[in-house]
């Protein structure tokens, strides 16, 4: 499970930008956390703010960092990371590297992993276990020292400084050590490129990325988790059918590019399309079963159908979502629905995450979410440069309504609107 994230000189990130989720000595909402050591792990995180805030770019930073690590072992010398976007509003930030850190639980250990690049190398690096209350460097890098990599651990010291030479500036030493089977960076590299996955909200994108998904479903287990999803979201739909054909890559220009900016995992050469199958009454109560194409239904509908196979992926495995603007097209007692089953220990038993960036009001309350899980973007106009911050750092009664003091600006991170009176000037 994920602890932490956090980047630093990554678009309108300039400065070290935490999202945790490690919960507080909160109480609330008990089935909202799971234990792990002495403290509790978040399930769900959601983060508000006005628009052009900077909330898709900490869900860009989180692709780019996951992204950098899976291309890794696969970059060509020389070969540029494309992922890497500075913060370019002054010369000194536009120069210097960009930072990511991972903290999270992998098979019952907790891991620090970081790195900073620019767009053309890897600057550090470093891996830290915990076997202990006390973290075990397994390596840290610094291409600028003499010594360019060290190990605390003679054991772990003889076992990987022979592959450092296999690695080079614009690769991550995680990766390199991993494909050459390293044990020590095994656990680690598997759970980045594995168990943390971001989504944006572009149909188009989502069912090239989750067309396998449904074509894989030899089981018809995934029919059934997205016909109950759509039956418990009250749409009249009662099953649908997938047809798939190859086509050249060239032919899937959306998807070269959120490639080249690092947004997807795969390139997938094949286009999908679904359609939706409707029972339709005529008014002598007769039933048919209507076909309508996916792109004729709802925005709504075409999400709920994007997010079905990423749902019960993350349930079957207990992955760690996220999913940026979450709430678009989709009701917001939907919204709140659909976070809720993350939150639901008996829906959610494998401890799955969710973190997601919304404006939907419905979420906005402390009778669902705990302080903790409640985060927001703010962008100062002055210099382009967001924050993020939690609700929890205002510590409002449990009973307070927060949805009603946000709007009243009390939490920051809403538009400064005017008027209308100066459209004309």
């Amino acid at each position: 499970m994920l602890l932490q994230f956090s980047v630093e000189n990554f678009r309108s990130f300039k400065e070290r930008t935490v999202l945790s989720l490690e919960g507080s000595s909160d109480k609330n909402l008990p089935n909202n956390v799971v234990g792990f050591d002495k403290g509790k792990i978040l399930k769900v995180a959601v983060v508000f703010g006005a628009n052009a805030a900077g909330k898709s770019n900490l869900f860009l930073a989180l692709a780019a960092a996951i992204i950098t690590v899976k291309r890794s072992d696969a970059r060509q010398v020389g070969e540029p990371l494309f992922s890497i976007v500075p913060y370019l509003f002054d010369n000194k930030s536009a120069n210097k590297p960009t930072s990511f850190e991972f903290v999270f639980v992998a098979e019952g250990k907790k891991y620090v992993y970081g790195y900073s690049a620019t767009n053309q190398k890897i600057c550090t690096e470093y891996l830290y276990v915990y076997n202990s209350s006390r973290p075990t460097t397994i390596f840290e890098r610094d291409e600028s020292a003499e010594e360019k990599y060290t190990f605390t651990n003679q054991g772990i010291k003889a076992k990987l400084k022979p592959l450092t030479e296999r690695n080079t500036e614009n690769k991550l030493f995680l990766a390199t050590a991993t494909a050459w089977n390293a044990e020590e960076t095994k656990i680690p590299m598997m759970w980045i490129a594995n168990s943390i996955n971001t989504y944006d909200s572009n149909y188009e994108n989502a069912l090239n990325i989750i067309g396998d998904m449904f074509e894989n479903d030899t089981d018809n287990s995934l029919r059934r988790f997205t016909n109950n999803i759509l039956k418990e979201a009250d749409i009249n739909i009662c099953d649908y059918e997938l047809e798939s054909r190859d086509v050249p890559l060239e032919g899937i220009p959306s998807i070269l590019l959120a490639k080249q900016h690092g947004t997807v995992p795969e390139i997938l050469g094949k286009e999908y399309k679904i359609t939706a199958k409707h029972i339709i009454e005529d008014e002598k109560g007769n039933k048919t079963i209507f076909p309508l194409g996916m792109q004729l239904e709802s925005l709504g509908t075409q999400k709920l159908f994007f997010m079905s196979p990423i749902i019960k992926k993350a349930f079957e495995t207990g992955e760690t979502v996220f999913i940026d603007e979450f709430d678009k097209s989709i009701h917001p007692m939907l919204v709140c629905y659909l976070v809720g089953l993350f939150n639901n220990p008996e829906v959610n038993m494998k401890n799955a995450q969710l973190i997601i960036s919304t404006h939907a009001m419905s979420l906005l309350n402390l009778n669902d979410l705990r302080r903790d899980q409640i985060y927001f973007v703010e962008k100062d106009r002055k210099t382009g440069v967001s924050e993020l911050y939690s609700l929890d750092e205002f510590s409002p009664r449990t009973r307070e309504d927060v949805r009603k003091a946000y709007l009243l600006g009390r939490y920051g991170s809403v538009p400064d609107l005017g008027m209308g009176d100066g459209l004309w000037d």
